[in-house]
């Protein structure tokens, strides 16, 4: 099988998958009662029995107006078709808490995430990589040691208490960090900006535990290897060895990358802007829960699922790409 039809199969895989997905989520949704119809019902009769009416005609209207906005008295079928039309032209629905589409909320929430998130993921994971492979390379030295005691302090310390301990050490005690978001400035703001300076240390540090960890277990294994041996007894610096270890850890370093970063980022990322209180996309899914906003919930269910499928894809695609011996026709 050639590599293009390789991606291709791996391409329509990602989107089955993905029509699965979407699919449980719909049906989970459609049979499942909704909590907001008891609010519902509770605020029209209360109103009803301040203004003197009718109390069960007021919840009636009330139940079926809030059900005709949201089509829920449409077929179960036409409902499906409209569920699976809107994911796919990216309109995910309306958050009646927040008046507004929730892909704007999404386009709204997602820079302010991404702008602290991705100089973090890049610089965790050069960073990571880099010590993890010294590390393992000088097995039992003392860069062997400060790095593994690294690794698991940052995997062991909470988030939350990281980011706690960050705003009370760099604000309460050095008075270096005196900016905090602000709701009257856009995110390009210097204001806002800069608040976002704390919180992206907070997220390397916890990613960069993970890269360390992994890479130095992934490398390690072939420290021992003859070639490395080989390597040595020919006085090859310590570059030249770590450049080829490298090379032969590349795989499972990927394989690290999409399946634990991911995992700890969506975690970290719901605590790390609370915490702080950005207003990303952490915090609009975490919001979302206490305003029972059903659009909102499933966009949070449904975006890391995408994303990992998505990382999936390119994991799968990578493995080709940085060994040619893997067959395409395999899993």
């Amino acid at each position: 099988m050639s590599l293009r039809w390789y991606v291709i199969r791996r391409i329509l895989w990602t989107v089955f998958a993905a029509y699965l997905v979407l699919s449980g989520g719909f049906f989970v949704f459609a049979y499942s009662p909704d909590p907001n119809e008891v609010l519902v019902q509770f605020g029209s009769a209360y109103g009803a029995a301040m203004e003197g009416e009718n109390v069960t005609k007021a919840q009636q209207e009330a139940l079926q107006a809030y059900r005709s906005a949201r089509n829920y008295d449409e077929p179960v079928f036409e409902r499906y078709v409209d569920w699976m039309i809107g994911y796919a032209t990216l309109n995910w629905g309306y958050s009646f808490a927040r008046g507004k589409p929730v892909i704007d909320l999404l386009a709204e929430t997602l820079p302010v995430t991404a702008v602290y998130l991705l100089p973090a993921i890049l610089l965790s994971t050069l960073g990571g990589i880099a010590i993890g492979l010294y590390a393992a390379i000088h097995r039992g030295g003392i860069a062997d040691y400060i790095g593994t005691s690294f690794a698991y302090a940052g995997l062991g310390l909470p988030i939350f208490f990281l980011g706690e301990a960050a705003i009370v050490i760099a604000i309460q005690e050095l008075g270096w960090y005196t900016s905090l978001w602000d709701s009257r400035y856009g995110l390009w703001s210097t204001q806002n900006l800069s608040a976002l300076v704390l919180p992206g240390l907070v997220m390397t540090a916890n990613l960069l535990a993970v890269q360390v960890r992994y890479a130095r277990s992934e490398t390690m294994e072939y420290v021992p290897e003859e070639f490395v041996k080989t390597l040595r007894a020919s006085g090859a610096s310590t570059r030249d060895v770590a450049r080829h270890v490298l090379r032969n850890a590349a795989m499972p370093l990927v394989s690290v990358f999409f399946t634990e970063t991911l995992t700890v980022l969506f975690v970290s990322i719901y605590v790390l802007e609370v915490v702080f209180g950005l207003p990303g996309v952490g915090s609009l899914f975490y919001e979302a829960i206490f305003d029972r906003d059903i659009g909102v919930i499933l966009a949070s269910i449904f975006l890391p699922v995408m994303v990992g499928l998505v990382g999936n894809l390119i994991q799968d695609v990578g493995y080709t790409a940085l060994d040619p011996r893997v067959e395409y026709g395999e899993d």
